[in-house]
């Protein structure tokens, strides 16, 4: 005796059959039977189901109709349901996009949001519009059902003349480069001149200072030594050597100090250039988007 529910399935085939079809052979009967039986083994829920309810038609024998009805009972609970959405950034929805479903177009526009069979697994979904695609991974469970999959497409909604790129993304123009700025390039060589004279004029000044006689005193400029004595020579030229060095680092000082100012003071500010050629396609034609500051 079959069941209620293997009733069920029956007369769903039955209505969706037309009233003219004619009524499959045993031989196909029992093939839809062996060959649904392999589909769910493998996962192919939606091909199990279509085979499972091909040979529970009234006109196979009872037994291969019996659990074939059974079989496709049991596969409306367990294969899931997908429904797809695509948006623009703005969440505005998008239903003139074409889905495929692992390569395989599946819906064409997104006008009645209805639910789509699908088998268990990993799935690529791609959603296409305005030449533009997304493509979203996702992983079906056994009796899923109502998944929503949304394609979110960068920036709003395209007229059909918006410039699309050749990667599908909508054109947008260059974002500046921020200022750049110069310094007149003489301030730096007079800055190092004068860093250099007032370090090579200390070291000078200093080492004339230690040769300087220990008895003669810098401070008084004195000598305790006789007349015509070698120190008082020596003396002489060591305070010459010490005041040229102290006078080179006195003139470097001063040229570092005007080098250092005109570095600051005589600095300008300039937009370096920012240039973008973007390849673009549109329903109408296509060219270049020449975007930048020149």
């Amino acid at each position: 005796m079959i069941k209620a529910r293997h009733l069920f399935a029956i007369a769903i085939v039955s209505a969706a059959a037309p009233a003219s079809a004619n009524p499959i052979s045993k031989d196909a009967c029992v093939d839809a039977h062996s060959k649904g039986q392999d589909a769910r083994e493998a996962g192919k829920l939606s091909l199990a189901r279509k085979l499972f309810l091909t040979c529970a038609q009234p006109s196979c024998p009872s037994l291969v109709q019996s659990d074939c009805a059974r079989f496709a009972d049991d596969l409306n609970g367990q294969q899931p349901t997908v429904s797809f959405i695509a948006r623009d950034a703005g969440g505005a929805d998008l239903p003139d996009t074409t889905v495929y479903f692992d390569d395989e177009l599946m819906v064409t526009r997104l006008d009645d949001g209805r639910p789509h069979d699908a088998d268990p697994g990993k799935h690529t979904v791609r959603f296409s519009n305005g030449g533009r695609d997304v493509t979203v991974t996702i992983v079906l469970n056994a009796g899923e059902k109502g998944r929503q999959v949304i394609g979110r497409f960068a920036g709003g909604t395209t007229t059909p003349d918006a410039p699309i790129s050749a990667t599908g993304s909508v054109v947008t123009p260059a974002t500046p480069l921020p200022p750049k700025i110069y310094h007149p390039k003489w301030s730096k060589v007079l800055i190092g001149v004068g860093a250099g004279a007032t370090l090579g004029g200390l070291a000078v000044g200093i080492v004339g200072m230690t040769r300087i006689p220990s008895n003669c005193s810098l401070s008084s400029h004195e000598c305790v030594a006789a007349s015509g004595d070698p120190s008082l020579k020596s003396a002489a030229s060591a305070v010459r050597l010490s005041d040229i060095g102290f006078g080179a680092a006195a003139l470097g000082v001063a040229a570092l100090t005007g080098g250092l100012v005109w570095y600051f003071t005589g600095s300008r500010t300039e937009h370096e250039e920012s240039f973008a050629a973007i390849p673009w396609i549109a329903p109408g034609g296509g060219g270049l988007v020449l975007s930048g500051h020149l």
